[in-house]
């Protein structure tokens, strides 16, 4: 049923001519995610392949000029080790670091990244997986070279560090800690270099 009810919001979406970015999260299958991204694409439905190096910017355009988007789904270290390994690759941080040095984001545009990584500093919820010593935390300085930063993976919305870092949380509830949550879409509007301002509705 999930299944089916994503094909019909994605649908809805490619029909108004919205463009949407996917990325798999830790629960996912990266190879049934990607599968059909490149018909997908031509729908404006931009869902990131599996990993297999940095990714390339999509590069939309509006009134202030272009906005590069970065798609980066969930990664573990021997994700990255397998791309570069010679890379002094030994946890997650260094993992997505070693990324990020890849794709370095144009300075005169304005960047978003879409990832799925479990930031430091971040609040969890008992439903969420998380490991001993949070050995698969990154670090949000890591992210400091983009405009904005669209996370999953945790269930709370909520910033990290900065505003423009930020979890927009899940819509629905996943266990007794999020009960009192309440659940929102984030909307975030890009206006020109350095400008970000960010709203949200309850859900």
């Amino acid at each position: 049923e999930a299944v089916t009810v994503l094909d019909g919001f994605l649908t809805s979406l490619a029909d108004l001519h919205i463009p949407v970015f996917v990325v798999p999260g830790n629960h996912d299958s990266a190879d049934r995610v990607a599968f059909g991204s490149a018909l997908l694409a031509e729908s404006r439905v931009y869902v990131s392949p599996v990993f297999s190096g940095p990714p390339e910017p999509i590069t939309l355009t509006d009134a202030h000029g272009p906005v590069d988007l970065y798609l980066l789904p969930f990664l573990k270290p021997a994700m990255v080790r397998h791309v570069w390994p010679d890379a002094p690759i030994e946890s997650y941080n260094d993992a997505l670091a070693c990324v990020l040095r890849h794709c370095p984001p144009d300075p005169a545009h304005r960047s978003v990244l879409v990832a799925h990584q479990f930031v430091a500093g971040a609040a969890c919820c008992e439903s969420e997986e998380v490991s001993v010593g949070g050995v698969d935390s990154v670090d949000a300085s890591l992210f400091d070279a983009f405009d904005y930063v669209a996370l999953g993976h945790l269930h709370s919305p909520q910033k990290v560090g900065r505003d423009t870092l930020r979890y927009c949380g899940t819509p629905l509830k996943y266990s007794f800690s999020e009960a009192s949550q309440h659940k929102s879409v984030t909307f975030v509007e890009l206006g020109e270099k350095g400008s970000v301002t960010i709203g949200g509705v309850d859900v």
